[in-house]
């Protein structure tokens, strides 16, 4: 499966990607996320027609940020 490497895209579109993700999730669709071949912190999330190559720390901190802010 083609994945897109966002891991050094900027912070903005990574929070774009991450939003579509939890919008699906919301709307029932399943996620996946395994961490990568390559190691810590890469990590794979599949959902819906995503499939991205992302880190997880950038993730967690989107994550955190939107607990504060709801």
């Amino acid at each position: 499966m083609k994945r897109d490497d966002i891991v050094q895209d900027p912070r903005e579109k990574k929070e774009r990607m991450y939003l579509k993700i939890d919008t699906l999730f919301k709307l029932g669709v399943p996620v996946s996320i395994k961490e990568h071949k390559s190691g810590f912190p890469a990590v794979t999330i599949d959902c819906g027609d995503v499939h991205v190559l992302i880190d997880i720390l950038s993730l967690e901190e989107w994550w955190a940020k939107r607990k504060h802010t709801k």
